[in-house]
């Protein structure tokens, strides 16, 4: 590194064009050579490790990297400094106090000067010059030229959003404290109350004997027996009912901790008690669900979608996310393909398929032969709507050798899906989707926005080894956050002038040549992204990045954490539906623990999740740059 940062400043009093250029070269083979080399290492390390495996032998421990070591693609922070450079930049503030004071007499500033300044102490101040004012009234204009630097220095405090706790608690009983006046001198007199507030709970069981009356009817030989309360069927009451389902999808408890929990308060309770109120009891919530859903389709807001990995009975299986301002949905299906998104965003309904322009249009996006797609247009019904039977003799007709064409075969059945989920979603389709740059969420809805964080880690991953080269990155790196800036600055004042300004300056960041050859490819494939990258300068609600999907797939792994896999189809059910209720319930503002013992004890007082999004949702006006 040392030898190469001598190089580069040797090579920088060099301005002949064709010595310059073989000197680029050079500096890009070094790059080039440099990586293939780290490539080589990781081989040979998994090869040394395989033959002390086969040796009997342990290969070499898996330690996980620091968190913000060179192996930290997060964006997140840049993304955070970028946004914060807006409007609301300015959380900030100036207060002098006792400890503040304390320190400044640590400075040696003048006693006297100290001494004055506690006429200002304790007061807020919203900008720095209003505070230097206040203080020069009080220590005069020389002594602020003085230490004027230094006053601000310790006064400056970052403000917080956030409300005061206390007048949020809710006060159960109120004790009087007394003072004991026989303790008193005899001139004491009561002034007022000094209210202080401490939080508690009170946990124990509530076990009920209810003597029920039982009645005998000789002539009609019968018996009649006094009801029980409502939710106090069975052998547990309402409480348990629902702290159950609390205690598993809002707390991310075991079963066998939930059983550990009530065994502790002497509650007698088993393992396949709480597994059943788990997967077989909630039924009511799965109707919650598809109703959210439906609204959150319905209000014409965009969606958000991403996936992560899940076990369903020991096999890999995936979480698909869908969420948006108000909700956030989870669908656990055993592939990721573009089949499956459409069955998610048509909310599982039976598979259509339709050939019409649209879907030859697509079967040329998707690189399907045209000799092919000339069969295809032959055999197939034009604009009548088929069902997955249907769609299969088709196939076997296209393909009358089934071992042949796997991918064109699914290819086409894309096709032909994408075109009937447009031609017959209506109300329901997702006109916006944002999402990461994997392939099953491309061509199937109308904008596609792709996330600015994901593009970001494309360029935090380039680890170049030439002095120039790293200083060509973080010039860029810095480029690309100041236009996202200005990015979600537009988000909050959208215009057509600014729009196409954008516009133009997208194509100016993108088009730039450094000499640094994997940054100019790397820039040259975000060029290519220019489409959906600012999709958002037509839908201004938009985000520009994709954290409300993965912030859902990080609650799908922590519950993984506790549980690392659902065993049955019900289960996982169960698991999708609840975890969508109570991330909603968040969203929306809702106590999940009082929604849940609403609709486990039946009694329906709370709105509905989907009334509460229909509420809560004012459709936007989509502002259209173009």
């Amino acid at each position: 590194s040392d030898r190469l940062l001598g190089l580069h400043k040797s090579m920088e009093s060099i301005v002949e064009p064709a010595t310059v250029k073989i000197l680029t070269e050079l500096l890009n083979l070094i790059e080039e050579l440099f990586s293939e080399n780290e490539d080589q290492k990781q081989t040979i390390q998994k090869q040394r490790d395989e033959i002390n495996r086969l040796k009997g032998e342990q290969g070499k421990p898996n330690i996980k990297p620091n968190k913000n070591g060179p192996n930290n693609f997060s964006s997140e922070n840049e993304r955070k400094k970028a946004e914060a450079s807006g409007e609301d930049a300015k959380k900030e503030g100036f207060k002098l106090d006792k400890p503040t004071l304390e320190k400044l007499e640590e400075k040696q500033i003048p006693a006297q000067i100290l001494k004055s300044l506690n006429k200002v102490t304790n007061k807020r101040y919203e900008i720095k010059a209003e505070f230097l004012k206040a203080v020069e009234e009080v220590i005069g204009s020389e002594a602020v030229e003085r230490y004027g630097k230094l006053l601000i220095k310790h006064a400056r405090y970052k403000k917080r959003n956030r409300e005061r706790k206390i007048p949020k608690i809710k006060i159960d009983r109120v004790e009087k404290c007394k003072v004991d006046t026989d303790k008193l001198p005899s001139d004491a007199q009561f002034k007022d109350y000094k209210s202080k507030v401490v939080q508690d709970v009170i946990i124990k069981t509530d076990n009920v004997r209810f003597d029920r009356e039982v009645y005998w009817s000789k002539s009609l030989q019968k018996t009649y027996i006094g009801e029980l309360p409502k939710g106090y069927e069975g052998d547990y009451g309402p409480n348990i009912k629902s702290q159950i389902v609390s205690f598993k999808y809002v707390n991310n408890m075991s079963i066998p901790k939930i059983k550990e929990f009530y065994e502790n308060l002497g509650t007698i309770i088993s393992e396949s008690y709480i597994s059943t109120r788990l997967t077989k009891k909630v039924e009511v919530f799965h109707s919650e669900k598809s109703q959210l859903y439906e609204a959150s389709l319905g209000i014409g807001l965009f969606q958000q979608i991403d996936d992560t990995g899940s076990r369903v009975n020991g096999t890999n299986y995936y979480t698909q996310i869908v969420c948006n301002e108000f909700c956030t949905l989870f669908f656990t299906t055993e592939r990721k393909d573009r089949l499956t998104i459409l069955d998610i965003l048509r909310n599982f309904e039976s598979r259509s398929f339709v050939f019409n322009d649209e879907t030859f249009d697509l079967l040329n996006q998707l690189r399907i032969s045209k000799k092919l797609t000339i069969k295809v247009e032959e055999l197939a019904p034009r604009d009548k709507e088929l069902n997955e039977e249907d769609m299969e003799k088709l196939l076997a007709e296209v393909f009358p050798d089934s071992s042949k064409g796997k991918i064109n075969r699914i290819r086409i059945m894309e096709a032909a899906a994408i075109a009937s989920y447009h031609s017959t979603s209506g109300a329901l389709e997702v006109k916006v989707l944002v999402s990461d740059d994997a392939p099953q969420f491309k061509l199937i809805v109308d904008d596609h926005m792709l996330c600015w964080i994901h593009e970001g880690r494309h360029y935090k991953k380039l680890r170049p080894v030439v002095p120039a080269h790293q200083k060509k990155l973080e010039n860029f790196r810095k480029s690309y956050w100041e236009y996202y800036r200005k990015l979600y600055a537009y988000k909050q004042h959208p215009s057509f002038d600014s729009a196409q300004s954008l516009s133009v300056e997208f194509d100016d960041q993108f088009s730039i040549e450094t000499g640094y050859n994997d940054l100019d490819d790397r820039i040259s494939k975000t060029r290519a992204k220019k489409q959906n990258l600012l999709t958002v300068l037509k839908h201004p609600e938009i985000p520009l990045h994709n954290n409300r999907s993965e912030n859902g797939a990080r609650v799908q792994k922590r519950r993984a954490d506790v549980s690392l896999h659902t065993i049955t189809e019900e289960g996982t059910k169960a698991k999708d539906t609840m975890m969508s209720i109570v991330e909603s319930c968040k969203k929306l503002g809702v106590n999940a623990y009082k929604f849940i013992e609403d609709r486990i004890n039946r009694t329906f007082k709370m709105l509905s999740l989907a009334e509460l999004v229909n509420q809560s949702a004012l459709k936007p006006i989509p502002y259209d740059s173009s």
